[in-house]
């Protein structure tokens, strides 16, 4: 029998031992999970800056909803070309380094971004949303990395979750849009923007300027956090499969490339998620069709993003105790998302009609905010599960696929929404999103799950349950 056991230290970091190898988590592994978490959501806060406030920037600077679709476009764009560059510097030099580049190029694009929208430059603001594109390959691809590096088994999927919260920042850019810019425009001020009063205008260029303000803070708090401790690894590893060789970067390429399986699983996730997460800084043009304003949509926005980002962390403590279940977890979350896109769509088409406004926005929060919980509340089980389906190739780089692809559905989108026709008629959006759900279906069907990495971890101890005791 192996000689298994869990043992309490003195400084509060706990040991495992299993056999000839002892694992050990550390309280600082708090610290790392949420500077981490903070720069993610300060740099998806940061990309989502733009469209919360489309309508005001349509009135003071003049920028149509293309604009918005431009500067998510160059962002998608600097993920994709520099994930994989990024990723292999970042097996030469560190993941410290990494994010202490990361956020340096945040702070970078904020400064860009308040230079240039004064002087009305907007290749200097489409060059900052470039930067901090290229500063989110770090924050999007370590999800799994800072939790498998940091802890244990039974906390790994659950760190992921808050590890991956970036969306809560894109959530906090729904509410630091309207809010901190005072912009509260409606959908007939749009309309009639040419004849509005010039401190009206004034007064909305004025707040947008501010938001950035509130950027450019968030930043440099990220960068100091980062720069005060963040080191690459913990001194002793929290788990056995941390401890297992991994491949290198272009064996492990070759690896991902020819695992169907893995695509499978990709596919199902980067359809819902990356049309999804494209649609939801639009969700205030989808919606002024229906009479929503830009704070209502925004607020629907904020509240969607919020509550699936907390909602995730329950989700994924229940997955810890489930661990080789997770892809029926996905399959009931896409199952139910593909079922609120759809009477979404229904909605917004005319099909469906509710007569009471106040009640027609109710419904509209109750789900906008479902789907966003069945599609980015199980980010971090994708994650966890894509991680065990590539092992032993490096998290990183299997998380670096997903958010590459990700961004090419991203691309797609925006760049549809520079077509004339499409721009004008936001109803193919929601259809675009039913689709995708659709799609999903028979990817994850017909994906076969596997637990690699898991079964690293519990090699030598699934037959000594009865042993484990805890050692004073």
């Amino acid at each position: 029998m192996a000689d298994t056991g869990t043992v309490s230290t003195s400084n509060g970091s706990t040991k495992e031992h299993d056999g000839s190898f002892t694992a050990k988590t550390y309280k600082r592994r708090w610290w790392i999970l949420l500077v981490f978490s903070f720069n993610n959501c300060v740099q998806n806060a940061m990309y989502n800056t733009w469209p919360p406030v489309a309508d005001a920037l349509q009135i003071g600077f003049g920028w149509s909803d293309s604009f918005s679709a431009v500067m998510l476009l160059m962002y998608c764009t600097a993920v994709i070309m520099g994930t994989f560059p990024v990723m292999y510097s970042i097996d030469n030099i560190g993941v410290r380094h990494g994010m202490v580049l990361s956020t340096a190029v945040s702070v970078l694009c904020s400064a860009l971004w308040l230079v240039g929208l004064p002087l009305r430059q907007t290749w200097l603001l489409a060059l900052g949303s470039f930067l901090n594109g290229l500063g989110s390959t770090v924050t999007s691809s370590l999800p799994t990395v800072i939790s498998t590096s940091w802890f244990s088994v039974s906390e790994r999927t659950t760190a992921t979750s808050i590890a991956s919260m970036g969306y809560l920042g894109t959530a906090i850019a729904f509410f630091a849009g309207p809010y901190i810019s005072g912009a509260n425009v409606t959908a007939s001020e749009v309309i009639n923007k040419d004849t509005l009063p010039t401190e009206f205008v004034d007064q909305l260029q004025t707040g947008v300027l501010n938001i950035l303000y509130f950027m450019t803070a968030l930043t440099v708090v990220g960068f100091w956090f980062t720069i005060i401790y963040f080191p690459s690894q913990p001194p002793q590893c929290p788990s056995k499969a941390q401890t297992h060789p991994r491949e290198s970067f272009w064996p492990g390429m070759k690896h991902l490339l020819s695992n169907g399986h893995f695509w499978k699983l990709t596919l199902a996730f980067n359809l819902p998620n990356g049309i999804f997460n494209s649609w939801i800084p639009f969700c205030s043009v989808s919606f002024r069709s229906l009479g929503v304003d830009e704070v209502t949509s925004g607020w629907i926005g904020f509240s969607a993003l919020l509550i699936s980002s907390l909602l995730s962390i329950p989700i994924s403590w229940i997955a810890d105790r489930f661990k080789r279940k997770l892809k029926l977890f996905l399959q009931l979350a896409n199952g139910l998302a593909l079922a609120l896109y759809l009477i979404l769509a229904l909605i917004q088409r005319g099909c469906i009609s509710i007569s009471d406004h106040q009640l027609s926005i109710a419904v509209l929060y109750i789900l906008s905010i479902g789907a966003a919980t069945c599609i980015n509340g199980f980010i971090p089980i994708y994650y966890e599960l894509a991680s065990e389906c590539a092992f032993p190739v490096d998290e990183s780089l299997a998380c670096a696929l997903l958010s590459t692809l990700n961004n090419v559905f991203g691309v797609v989108f925006f760049l549809l929404l520079l077509i004339p026709a499409l721009a004008l008629d936001s109803e193919w959006m929601m259809w675009t999103c039913v689709g995708a759900c659709a799609l999903a279906v028979p990817l994850l069907f017909f994906m076969k799950e596997n637990y690699y990495r898991l079964d690293v971890d519990t090699a030598c101890t699934q037959t000594d349950e009865e042993y484990r005791a805890v050692v004073s």
